[in-house]
């Protein structure tokens, strides 16, 4: 497996974008665009976007369980979630989501997933230590990666690219926490009848 990895939640494209078109949006450093992050970090925790979430942790823990990298990553929960909608000209600086793998409470894997982009959007590219990469992006596509990668887009040249951003938090970290909330979390997905 790749150090990033790609998977189709196309089915859940039409829900996510009624959804954020509910939501407002503000400014947020990185982005030169509209972004949820400082106003909601939980989007992903929104009741309606609960069938989405569980998609998107089952991929993470196959992208954990199939992962070669080293070292290994750790099981990891969705933790935070926000979206940012870049139109022509718009630009996500880079960054990166954890800044080392000794950042005990730092994101594991993080995630983008695109419930909507014109043609000709921007890819998104990431500094890896064989060198940069660039992934080009698509409606319903979602891109998973290990969080210490530095990633970016050049200016957008499509009208509208909207992204799901998320990030992850060691399961052992919120076991150690919160004891009881990640078994009382899981039986709420299993039980959720959306």
């Amino acid at each position: 497996m790749s150090v990033i990895n790609e998977f189709n939640l196309s089915k859940f494209n039409e829900i996510c974008l009624d959804v954020i078109d509910e939501y407002k949006t503000g400014d947020y450093n990185l982005v030169e665009g509209k972004s949820s992050y400082n106003i909601n970090n939980e989007f992903l925790f929104d009741s309606r976007l609960i069938p989405l979430a569980k998609q998107i942790q089952g991929c993470i823990n196959q992208y954990i369980h199939d992962s070669n990298t080293s070292p290994l990553l750790e099981s990891s929960v969705i933790s935070a979630s926000w979206f940012n909608i870049l139109g022509k000209g718009g630009i996500v600086s880079k960054h990166r989501h954890v800044e080392s793998w000794d950042v005990e409470e730092g994101s594991v894997v993080s995630g983008a997933y695109y419930p909507y982009v014109d043609e000709d959007s921007s890819p998104l590219f990431f500094n890896l230590p064989n060198g940069i990469i660039s992934k080009p992006v698509k409606s319903g596509q979602m891109i998973l990666f290990p969080s210490w990668a530095d990633h970016w887009t050049e200016k957008n040249q499509s009208e509208k690219r909207i992204t799901v951003s998320f990030n992850t938090v060691r399961k052992s970290i919120v076991l150690k926490k919160f004891p009881k909330s990640v078994k009382e979390a899981e039986e709420r997905l299993k039980n959720d009848s959306s």
